[in-house]
């Protein structure tokens, strides 16, 4: 909530969000053709006479993004439709090169529903959608340095869900909030990459303001694809400020379109805000009516994974977690998916927890990488994990097996079966022992006395004379014993 003076008085404003979330699903065809969908692809390298629209090519709807349309609403609740159909959105622009988009207007596919999230104070909430509907993805501009712009028509009919969100009175923080949980939804049930940088998700944000116990909302302006969470928070601070300014200044809104200028910071006028009648609606002449039936609906609503509050609250409960340690495993259904099958391989979840947030994504975060890249099996890290457990090797020795496969690209089942187990024999242990007490005097000398500290250099001394081999609890109960009599 913004203040400002208005004629001396402090009047208290309001910011009212609405949001247009574009998700591009991860099929492996584009939506009206066989062409490969493939983000970062040669420019016009996956194009077809469909996807950019040659005078006689015909669309063919793909049945695998409307199974991953069916999945997407069914995480965020909403009433699928029996019957859905597309029609033709009409607007010029370069990258759109049939001068239409196929889209759903008059009878979307999904109603209703919402998108769970967290206020600011930390309490639940919901944003009402109004409607989710398929649509085919436009081009790719870029303006180059010399002046001059290209086309990309890679991502020309890709299958993209629009989620359109009703306006709601919410902070900046909390309009992100929003878009990270749908993000975080359809990356769980493999509907959406999610991957902003790379345009797989991207918001509209419809940004208005009014004061304080008004009853209306206040004219909407539009801010046109935003693809991070830092540029949604942003623009929508900058533009709701802009808005109170000319408001309190006696001023009006113009219901437009605007750009994020993320280096300025700063929203400029793109154009005038569209309304439907503008985009010259029609039915798509060439695509017939989609009907989903009930059965394909729970088919689909059956092989959903576990859903992300079943498993937080199962680990809470189960495997008592904390909160704070399950972020990370949250991140990403498979971040969890790893952990559960290290368990299943008879590691403690706990232990499975600490090695997947200590070593395993470290690895993974040096590299900006994702688990699915991690190059050692889960049936391999449980049982070097479970070596540990066995006093087979310590846990020092167990990270520096799995850091010289990590590097080395090696088998680390292959390292274990090398390194053999610990050494824990008596006698052997006592050689090496009595050798690093009688080399070092002086630490033996202040251990008696009182002082601790020599111990870890005495220990470290014999796992160097050992090659890392000597069982590191056996060491320190000998040493003990020797300086105790």
């Amino acid at each position: 909530m913004a203040k400002i003076a208005d004629g001396g008085e402090v009047m208290n404003w309001i910011t009212v969000v609405g949001l247009e979330i574009h998700a591009q699903m991860a099929t492996q065809t584009k939506m009206f053709c066989a062409c490969r969908r493939e983000a970062g692809a040669e420019a016009n390298l996956h194009i077809c006479p469909v996807c950019v629209g040659w005078p006689g090519a015909l669309p063919v709807l793909q049945s695998e993004a409307v199974r991953c349309a069916i999945r997407a609403a069914l995480c965020l609740g909403c009433e699928i439709q029996e019957l859905s159909r597309f029609d033709r959105k009409n607007y010029f622009y370069p990258d759109l090169p049939k001068g239409y988009q196929i889209s759903q207007f008059y009878k979307p596919y999904a109603l209703g529903g919402g998108i769970p999230f967290i206020r600011d104070d930390q309490s639940a909430a919901t944003l009402p959608l109004v409607r989710i509907h398929m649509e085919e993805d436009a081009g790719k501009s870029s303006h180059e340095s010399d002046g001059t712009s290209r086309i990309d028509l890679n991502r020309c009919s890709s299958p993209l869900l629009e989620i359109v969100t009703e306006p709601m009175m919410m902070s900046s923080t909390e309009a992100a909030s929003c878009v990270r949980s749908v993000r975080n939804l359809l990356r769980w049930v493999d509907v959406c990459d999610g991957d902003m940088e790379k345009g797989n998700l991207r918001c509209d944000v419809n940004v208005s303001v009014m004061p304080e116990g008004a009853k209306e909302y206040g004219t909407r302006t539009e801010l046109k694809n935003l693809n991070s969470f830092v540029s949604i928070e942003r623009s929508i601070v900058v533009e709701s400020a802009r808005q109170i300014e000319l408001l309190a200044a006696g001023g009006t809104i113009r219901q437009e379109t605007r750009l994020w200028d993320q280096d300025k910071e700063i929203t400029e006028s793109m154009r005038g805000k569209e309304d439907s009648p503008d985009y010259r609606y029609f039915p798509e002449p060439d695509l017939p009516a989609i009907s989903i039936s009930n059965a394909e609906i729970q088919t689909q609503r059956e092989s959903l994974p576990e859903m992300p509050e079943v498993r937080e609250l199962r680990w809470l409960e189960e495997y008592k977690f904390q909160e704070r340690e399950i972020v990370p495993l949250m991140a990403r259904r498979a971040n969890g998916d790893f952990l559960e099958s290290m368990v299943s391989e008879g590691v403690a979840p706990t232990d499975a927890s600490n090695w997947f947030r200590g070593e395993i994504l470290r690895y993974l975060n040096e590299r900006s990488e994702k688990i699915e890249s991690f190059p050692v099996s889960t049936k391999s890290m449980a049982r070097l994990i479970l070596a540990t457990k066995e006093d087979l090797f310590s846990v020092g020795r167990a990270k520096s097996l799995l850091q010289e496969a990590l590097e080395a690209e090696s088998s680390l089942d292959h390292l274990i079966d090398q390194a053999g187990s610990q050494v824990q024999d008596e006698g052997e242990l006592a050689g090496w022992v009595d050798q690093v007490l009688s080399e070092n005097p002086e630490a033996v000398t202040k251990i008696q006395a009182g002082d601790e500290k020599p111990m870890g250099f005495l220990m470290g001394q014999v796992m160097r004379l050992s090659s890392g081999q000597a069982h590191p609890r056996k060491v320190q109960e000998l040493i003990k014993d020797r300086l105790a009599n």
